[in-house]
C-alpha cells in the first residue's frame, strides 16, 4: 500500500512515517520548507523520498491514501487533487487507528506537560522489560535517535494531545487512540488558537475519560486540581490510581533529590505506594520529573509489572532529546536544550536545574513559538518564569504576524518588564560572536538555557563557535604532508 504524507517534517508525522515503512507501507512525503533536527535526521535515516508540495507529485506516485498533518490547509494544491482524485484522506491518528493499533492493547500518556517523558520512559521500560512494545513519542529517544519503534509485542505506547487531527478532521488528536489505559500528567489551560477556555478543554478530557473501557485503567495526577474535577465529573467505571506529592495520593512522593555529578543528573526518589516505600535513580533532573517518574510506576503496578527489573531500566534510562538535555558541560559552562514553552514549563525547567547545578548566573534564551505562546494570554506569565533568570535572550518567533493584534504577545513588552525587575534582558540576534559572550569569558560558573518548542539554528551556531578547532603546528605539517602524497 502506497501512502503519501503532507507536512511529513513534523516530529509526529515522521516517527508515523517510521511505524508505516517498518510495517511494509509504501511511504513518501512532502514539506514545505527543509525540515530541522530532529525530523531531517529521522527521515534521512529512514531514505524515505521527500518532495516539495506540487499536485504532481500525486499525479506521479498514485498513493492509495494520504495522510494529512497539521499544517496542511483545505486550499493545499495537494489536498486538492487528491479529493479529486478520489484518493482518501486521513488524519495520522485516524490512520493509525485503523492500520496499525488496531491489534494492540494501547497505553495512552496526555497532559499538558510531562507528556513526552512519560512516553518515552514507559516505552523504554517496557522495552527493557523484553515486551517489543509499539511506540510513538514526541521526541527523539537518546538511545535510538528515533522517536518510534514498530514492535511485535501487544503493547503500543501514543503520546497523544488535545490538538485537532487536521483541518478536516476537528475531533482530538487522542481521542483515535481507543487507549486501555490512560496517563494524565497534568491540566492547564494550552492551545488558546482552538478552545477559547478552560472548561471548553477539560470537555475533551472528560470525554477521554470517559472513552477508557471498563477493564481499564486511568492514572493521574492528584496534585493537579483541574484532572481531579475532570474525572470526578466524568465519573468513570474503570480502575483509578493516582500519584503525586499529596498523602491522600495512591503514590505520594516523599523524596527527589538530583545531583549534578561528572557533569550529569542523578535524581533519587523515594515514593510512598499502597504496599512499601520503593527508592529508585535515573538520570532526568528534578521533582516534575520524579512525578512523571511516579506516574509510570503506578501503571506498571496496576499491569502487576513490579516484580520486573524496572529499576535497572529507570536507571539507565537516557532521556529524550531537547528534555533538559546537556548540549555542553564544563567545570564552568553548562548549555541545556530544553522543549518548555508554556510558562509553567519554563518556571518548572529554570527552578529544578538551578536547583541541581547550582550555578552563579543563569541565562535563558527564549522563543515563544506555539500558537498559544504567540498570544497575549501567557504574557504576564512569561515574565514571572524568565526572571528566574539573571540574564535573558528573547528571540521573535515566525508568523507573530499572522496573530491578530489584539491577541498577540508583546515581547516588547516582556523585555521592558524584565528590565524593571533589574535583569539584563535582550533580544537575540543572528550574530552570536557579539550577542552571547558568555561562551567566551568564564568567570562564574554559568548556566544557559535554550526554550523553544522547535530547535534552535542558533544552538548549533554557537557549539560550533565553542568547539571550533585549534589546529597546532603538528597538525599543519601532518596535514600538508598528506596532501603532498
Amino acid at each position: 500500500m502506497k501512502v503519501y504524507l503532507i507536512g511529513i517534517g513534523g516530529i509526529g508525522m515522521c516517527g508515523v512515517a517510521g511505524i508505516l515503512k517498518e510495517s511494509g507501507f509504501e511511504v513518501y512525503g512532502s514539506e514545505k520548507k527543509i525540515p530541522y533536527p530532529p525530523s531531517s535526521l529521522i527521515l534521512k535515516k529512514l531514505n524515505i523520498p521527500l518532495y516539495k508540495p506540487d499536485s504532481e507529485n500525486i499525479k506521479k506516485i498514485k498513493p492509495d491514501a494520504v495522510i494529512v498533518g497539521n499544517i496542511a490547509k483545505s486550499d493545499d494544491q495537494e489536498v486538492l487533487i487528491s479529493q479529486s482524485l478520489g484518493i482518501p484522506l486521513y488524519s495520522f491518528p485516524s490512520f493509525l487507528d485503523k492500520f496499525i493499533l488496531k491489534d494492540k492493547k494501547v497505553f495512552l500518556c496526555a497532559g499538558t506537560h510531562g507528556k513526552t517523558t512519560v512516553t518515552a520512559l514507559l516505552s523504554y521500560t517496557l522495552e527493557y522489560l523484553g515486551f517489543d512494545p509499539t511506540y510513538l513519542v514526541g521526541g527523539v529517544l537518546k538511545h535510538t535517535e528515533l522517536n518510534y519503534r514498530k514492535g511485535e509485542g501487544d503493547f503500543a505506547v501514543i503520546e497523544g494531545d488535545e490538538y485537532p487531527a487536521s483541518f478536516f478532521d476537528r475531533e482530538p488528536k487522542f481521542l483515535y487512540y481507543h487507549p486501555f489505559a490512560v496517563i494524565l500528567t497534568s491540566l492547564e489551560y494550552d492551545h488558546a488558537d482552538v478552545y477559547p477556555d478552560m472548561e471548553s478543554l477539560k470537555e475533551v478530557f472528560k470525554k477521554l475519560i470517559k472513552s477508557v473501557p471498563k477493564e481499564g485503567i486511568i492514572v493521574y495526577n492528584y496534585d493537579d486540581k483541574n484532572l481531579r474535577e475532570v474525572i470526578e465529573s466524568a465519573n468513570p467505571n474503570v480502575r483509578i490510581i493516582s500519584y503525586g506529592k499529596n498523602s491522600k495520593a495512591d503514590f505520594v512522593l516523599l523524596k527527589s533529590e538530583t545531583t549534578f555529578e561528572d557533569l550529569v543528573f542523578k535524581n533519587h526518589v523515594i515514593t510512598n505506594t499502597p504496599f512499601k516505600n520503593l527508592e529508585f535513580f535515573f538520570s532526568i533532573p528534578g521533582e516534575y520529573n520524579a512525578l512523571n517518574a511516579l506516574s509510570v510506576i503506578a501503571l506498571l503496578y496496576s499491569l502487576d509489572l513490579l516484580k520486573m527489573d524496572w529499576k535497572e531500566a529507570f536507571k539507565t534510562f537516557p532521556g529524550v532529546k531537547r528534555r533538559q538535555e546537556i548540549v555542553w558541560a564544563d567545570e564552568k559552562l553548562i548549555i541545556v536544550d530544553d522543549f518548555a514553552h508554556h510558562p509553567t514549563a519554563v518556571k518548572n525547567t529554570l527552578e529544578e536545574l538551578k536547583k541541581a547545578i547550582k550555578p552563579e548566573k543563569t541565562v535563558a534564551i527564549f522563543e515563544p513559538r506555539t500558537n498559544s505562546s504567540k498570544r497575549k494570554i501567557f504574557q504576564e506569565d512569561y515574565v514571572k518564569s524568565l526572571s528566574l533568570a539573571d540574564e535573558i535572550y528573547l528571540k521573535i518567533p515566525p508568523g507573530l504576524e499572522n496573530i491578530p493584534e489584539r491577541e498577540r504577545i508583546d515581547i516588547n513588552y516582556i523585555l521592558e518588564s524584565l528590565k524593571n525587575l533589574e535583569k539584563k534582558v535582550f533580544f537575540l540576534e543572528n550574530n552570536l560572536d557579539n550577542n552571547l559572550s558568555f561562551y567566551k569569558i568564564k568567570k562564574e560558573k554559568t548556566l544557559v538555557v535554550f526554550m523553544s518548542s522547535a530547535y534552535f539554528k542558533e544552538l548549533g551556531k554557537l557549539k560550533n563557535l565553542i568547539l571550533k578547532p585549534k589546529i597546532k603546528r603538528s597538525q599543519l605539517s601532518e596535514n600538508r604532508i598528506k596532501k603532498k602524497c
